[in-house]
């Protein structure tokens, strides 16, 4: 159900020490994104209900929030996908967009007949923590939406990957979680149900020992050590990781074809992210 070599990206530049949520720069020259926009404030959570999670209050203030309040992704914040030639996963720079308050990944044809998905990966890498999105998928066979922790090493898939969501039916009832981890790519994973056309809250936290998977503010979903000596673990732990949010080009993989019931265009809307670096006492 997983879609492998979905980020082909450069190493991410931007890693953050959680110590200190100190920030150190480098240039990754490949993807390319609109001008500037004033740094994103926090304005406190929603979840899919419109209630507070209780667990994002226990982690404190987030260390990053997002609103797609601009007018174009924000390239302090952001990469934005551009290989429409890539395979299997063509994504366009055009096709990430900002307006109304939500970024928006549209899959469908360009002019010269290439079908497209589009995708951006937050800059910020972190070593265990708490990744938040609000999202929705339109209805089409042919794109999957997902969202994502990548190793900011790109050592796919012995340093793991944690998907949050990826919503690969095209009627966008139900989705799925993943885990990966380990040389072999050791995968678990678990259905989440709802309908994805509506807004729904996407979290997980990542802490060393464990991995939950939240809807709504409601835990849906936990990942464990393993109490028995010598298995495998399914926590990955040696890279940070960064977010990132993906409409998928599908006819690869689990994900669907086009069909003639799939609109012209496909649109996947994230209204908010919000990222928290994991309380000390969580990660001891």
């Amino acid at each position: 159900m997983h879609t492998r070599l979905r980020i082909l990206l450069p190493l991410i530049a931007v890693s953050v020490v959680v110590a200190s949520a100190a920030v150190a720069c480098t240039d990754g020259a490949l993807l390319a994104s609109g001008p500037a926009s004033s740094a994103p404030t926090g304005r406190g959570p929603t979840v899919g209900d419109g209630s507070r999670s209780a667990s994002a209050d226990a982690w404190g203030a987030p260390l990053f929030v997002e609103r797609f309040d601009g007018k174009d992704v924000d390239p302090t914040n952001w990469w934005v996908y551009d290989k429409p030639n890539a395979e299997p996963f063509p994504r366009s720079l055009a096709r990430a967009t900002v307006a109304g308050g939500a970024l928006r990944l549209t899959g469908g044809f360009d002019s010269a007949g290439r079908d497209l998905g589009a995708g951006i990966a937050n800059k910020m890498n972190l070593r265990y923590g708490r990744w938040e999105a609000r999202v929705r998928v339109e209805r089409g066979d042919g794109y999957s939406g997902v969202i994502l922790l990548w190793p900011a090493s790109g050592n796919w898939p012995t340093d793991g990957e944690i998907d949050l969501l990826e919503a690969i039916n095209g009627n966008r009832q139900g989705a799925s979680s993943f885990v990966h981890n380990g040389p072999r790519n050791h995968v678990e994973w678990h259905y989440l149900p709802g309908d994805y056309t509506q807004w729904q809250t996407i979290a997980v936290e990542w802490l060393p020992r464990s991995i939950t998977f939240y809807l709504n503010g409601v835990p849906e979903w936990t990942v464990t050590t393993p109490a028995i000596p010598g298995a495998v673990n399914p926590i990955p732990s040696t890279s940070a990781m960064h977010l990132a949010l993906q409409l998928d080009k599908g006819c690869t993989g689990a994900i669907p074809c086009r069909n003639s019931r799939t609109p012209a265009t496909v649109t996947m809307y994230v209204d908010q992210v919000r990222i928290w670096t994991a309380p000390p006492r969580l990660t001891g």
